[in-house]
């Protein structure tokens, strides 16, 4: 199963019941800034970042935008959650399946 198809899998539950706070979320969009080479670019980030929009709304946004880079960035998204987020990566739907 790949990373993009598994995302489409885990997005409501990632995005659902403020299971990411804000301070997660930040943590995960930085280190997809800071990787080489970058999944996202310093204006992306800034993006995703901005307080103005809701954190469902940014999370939301970010996957959709991972998805459609493709399937590294997807796999990078998921690496970031694992380092970031640990329990919540492995209660992910799409773990229970694998």
């Amino acid at each position: 199963q790949s990373y993009c198809h598994r995302l489409q899998h885990d997005m409501y539950f990632l995005t659902s019941n403020n299971r990411l706070n804000e301070q997660v979320v930040d943590k995960i969009i930085l280190q997809l800034n800071r990787v080489y080479p970058q999944i996202l670019t310093n204006a992306e980030a800034e993006k995703f970042r901005n307080p103005k929009a809701s954190l469902h709304t940014r999370l939301s946004d970010l996957i959709k935008h991972l998805q459609k880079k493709g399937e590294r960035h997807c796999q990078e998204f998921y690496r970031a959650l694992q380092i970031n987020a640990e329990q919540l990566y492995n209660d992910l739907p799409s773990r229970k399946v694998l």
